[in-house]
């Protein structure tokens, strides 16, 4: 059995979403869920986080998930918050940065100057201080509210430089969000100014378009570019996986799944960890490219210590 490390979970969690069993089903109830259920969702704002980590370790032992990368889910969750949950599980899990998750949840500042300015500070503090392996999903509308590529890529230039470094990745998402606001920036197209002006940091493309014909193509034009662009398969087709396998090889994707307080009460057609493994399965992967795609590159990009990989023992 290969090893496994999933790249992409959301940890921590609120009392209004401690049990959606009966509300999210399906991808499309995920969706949905914010204006569905908008009690349920903006009830999250007057609450205190909670630690969930030990649901997602009994999922992960359940699959046979050696490691997970984890963030801070959209909301009031502070990244000395996520590093504390993380560092209960130090061979298990390893924190990664986040800026503005209140702003993705609740709405975007009208103006992004402050969080753009104190963001390398937040990264060095992360990166320093409480042990993070990098950054985690950027929601470009915290950092700038440009539209034109080569603006974007200047407000987001002070973060990739601090990025470069301390050498660790950032993770940019693709594709649509449950969350308010900031659709525009789910198109990749403008992310090749910033990877091909920061050649140095590992750019992963989160989603790789959420199987999107139009922003895969994107995706991959970007990734064609930039040798510095990588993707995680959240989210993607078996078709577009082997894709961007056959395109850009193997050692420039990694698995993830997107677990997280709201996704971990999807059911159908699968949960969550199924989905995503049935993604690789389906893709007909090499032997080689399923230990890269599953653990190897994983491991690579945000310096894990392979040694500490072990598979749990009830996987």
């Amino acid at each position: 059995m290969v090893m496994i490390v999933d790249s992409h979970v959301h940890i921590l969690n609120f009392p209004s979403l401690d049990d959606l069993g009966d509300k999210i089903r399906t991808m499309e109830d995920g969706i949905a869920f914010r204006t569905k259920y908008p009690e349920l969702y903006y009830a999250v704002q007057r609450e205190t986080p909670s630690d969930n980590t030990d649901a997602l370790i009994a999922t992960m032992d359940r699959y046979g998930v050696a490691h997970a990368l984890v963030q801070a889910r959209p909301g009031k969750i502070t990244n000395d918050q996520v590093a504390a949950a993380a560092h209960r599980h130090p061979t298990r899990l390893s924190p990664l940065v986040r800026v503005g998750t209140e702003q993705v949840a609740f709405g975007y500042a009208e103006d992004p100057t402050p969080l753009r300015e104190q963001a390398p500070a937040i990264i060095a503090d992360g990166i320093e201080r409480l042990g993070m392996k990098g950054m985690g999903e950027t929601l470009p509308r915290t950092i700038t509210n440009e539209i034109h590529p080569e603006r974007i890529a200047r407000d987001f230039a002070p973060i990739m430089r601090t990025l470069a470094k301390y050498q660790v990745p950032i993770q940019i998402p693709t594709g649509w969000s449950q969350f308010v606001g900031g659709l525009y920036y789910g198109d990749p197209l403008w992310v090749d100014e910033v990877a091909g002006q920061n050649p140095d940091v590992p750019v992963i493309l989160t989603k790789m378009g959420r199987s999107i014909q139009h922003l895969f193509d994107n995706a991959m034009m970007v990734a064609l570019r930039n040798a510095n662009v990588y993707f995680d398969i959240v989210g993607t087709s078996p078709a577009h996986l082997r894709h961007a396998l056959d395109k850009l090889g193997s050692e420039r994707i990694l698995f993830g799944t997107d677990w997280s307080a709201t996704w971990r009460w999807m059911t159908k057609p699968a949960d969550i960890y199924t989905q995503r493994l049935g993604t690789v399965q389906a893709a007909e992967l090499t032997e080689t490219e399923r230990e890269n795609v599953l653990w190897r590159n994983a491991a690579r990009l945000f310096k894990l210590d392979v040694e500490s990989l072990v598979e749990p023992a009830t996987a």
